[in-house]
């Protein structure tokens, strides 16, 4: 929804309403966007808004403008993904993969890492709002994600944690996940815990990684940590 009481500017909403669109399905690559002037109209903004709007999704590649004839959803590959910050459960949907969340903890914990220190700041509190989920590809368990989030944010552990969370971010608390920070990798081997709920072998190679998620104003939103099963690709070709 288009919300002119938010501080988001008016075009960046344009462009993240028909980007999720186009990255969800409802658009698909060859479909003719509706005209600027009909984008007007419908949205009850200005023409420069709109073009904005238009410009950058044009610059994301997300679509192409053809000259005499519109704008068009780009055809696009793994190759040509915009960059920028996509949910997993948006990923899940582009490859047609049926995702569901298991909320292995929500509660709030005491800051632990370097990483959180270093992230949130000096957090009078000393606490993070901490959600634990397993991810399940079609059913089979491939990612271990835990989340920390700012205190701030600690009505989120009231919230239903099954979906999407950059979902329910943008939509209820009018946040935008904009911009990645620095992303750790490492090789790490499977613990008890780990092998329980991967369905795997203790001892089992995995894909450890930790980072920070900022906002559009480039403030901290969340740090995450995933711990995914090494033969992924078996059920998700590319996640971002």
């Amino acid at each position: 929804m288009i919300e002119r009481t938010n501080s988001i500017p008016l075009y960046l909403q344009l462009k993240d309403k028909i980007k999720r669109e186009i990255r969800t399905g409802i658009l698909r690559p060859g479909d003719k966007l509706p005209s600027e002037s009909q984008l007007q109209k419908q949205y009850g903004m200005s023409r420069v808004t709109v073009r904005n709007a238009m410009e950058a999704l044009t610059v994301e590649g997300y679509i192409i403008k053809v000259q005499g004839k519109g704008s068009f959803v780009a055809q696009s590959d793994m190759l040509r993904l915009p960059i920028g910050v996509t949910s997993y459960t948006e990923d899940a949907k582009i490859q047609g993969v049926s995702l569901t969340s298991k909320v292995i903890k929500a509660e709030i914990e005491d800051i632990a890492s370097d990483t959180d220190r270093e992230f949130f700041g000096e957090d009078k509190s000393g606490k993070v709002v901490v959600i634990k989920r397993l991810r399940c590809a079609n059913g089979v368990p491939i990612t271990i994600e835990e989340n920390h989030f700012s205190m701030d944010l600690v009505k989120l552990l009231d919230e239903d944690l099954e979906g999407s969370l950059y979902e329910l971010l943008m939509s209820k608390y009018h946040i935008v996940p904009a911009n990645k920070g620095r992303r750790s990798i490492k090789i790490s081997f499977a613990t008890e815990e780990v092998a329980h709920l991967l369905d795997l072998g203790v001892g089992t190679p995995v894909i450890d990684s930790e980072m920070g998620v900022f906002g559009t104003s480039g403030e901290p939103i969340h740090t995450v940590r995933d711990i995914v099963r090494g033969d992924n690709d078996r059920f998700m070709r590319w996640y971002v």
